[in-house]
């Protein structure tokens, strides 16, 4: 991290006003999936971090970013935001996108309870990628289950293109704070929970509004 603050102050340099500082914060994105993790930025091409690891760019030749982020929210006030992430499954010569989508959906395994983090990194700007390049810890999240969706739109030729996207949601490590002995069941939070697990349909909560209140004599 001290490498990242350091890059900070040769930026900042001599520079006596605002308008002397041209450089921009990008965010770095770590899937810590079991056995084949993926770190992904939000830029064009390739740049290798100060610790020899390499980050995908996201963002296409014409400019639109193949991997949908949302803004972070500051947990400290304990509450625990979810969050959702997609990436458009890009077309990759020699290789068939369905197929590469396939792949990653016989993988899904790997996506439950695994680390989302978010770094940040500095880029001076008109200046290409450096080689090692320091990031910056911003956050970090738990993964739930994938989802997967297939839509078919028209490109800005006008030709039909189908397109595979693959989303995961994240909660940050507030989360689990009100799990809990003894905790209370609300018919609403379990169909939540249980759709963040990947179950499509949970009904275990949903009379209990109708047994509050009544005693039952056991025979």
């Amino acid at each position: 991290m001290s490498a990242f603050y350091d890059q900070i102050d040769e930026i900042l340099g001599e520079a006596d006003d605002l308008s002397d500082i041209v450089a921009m914060v990008r965010k770095c994105w770590f899937y810590d999936f079991l056995g084949d993790p993926v770190r992904l930025w939000d830029g064009q091409g390739n740049f290798v971090d100060s610790d020899g690891n390499e980050w995908m760019g996201t963002v296409d030749a014409n400019g639109g970013n193949l991997h949908k982020t949302p803004s972070l929210q500051d947990g400290r006030d304990g509450t625990a935001a979810s969050y959702n992430f997609s990436l458009s499954i890009p077309s990759i010569p020699g290789q068939d996108t369905l197929e590469l989508y396939n792949a990653l959906k016989s993988e899904q395994s790997k996506v439950f309870g695994r680390k989302l983090v978010c770094y940040l990194v500095l880029f001076v700007d008109g200046e290409g990628l450096r080689p090692g390049t320091p990031v910056s810890f911003y956050k970090e999240m738990t993964m739930f289950s994938p989802k997967f969706s297939e839509t078919i739109g028209r490109s800005a030729s006008g030709a039909i293109v189908k397109t595979y996207t693959a989303s995961i949601t994240a909660k940050d490590n507030n989360h689990g704070r009100s799990e809990i002995p003894g905790r209370t069941y609300a018919d609403t939070m379990q169909k939540r929970r249980a759709n963040q697990l990947g179950v499509s349909v949970d009904k275990g909560s949903e009379y209990l509004a109708l047994l509050a209140n009544r005693t039952y004599q056991v025979p």
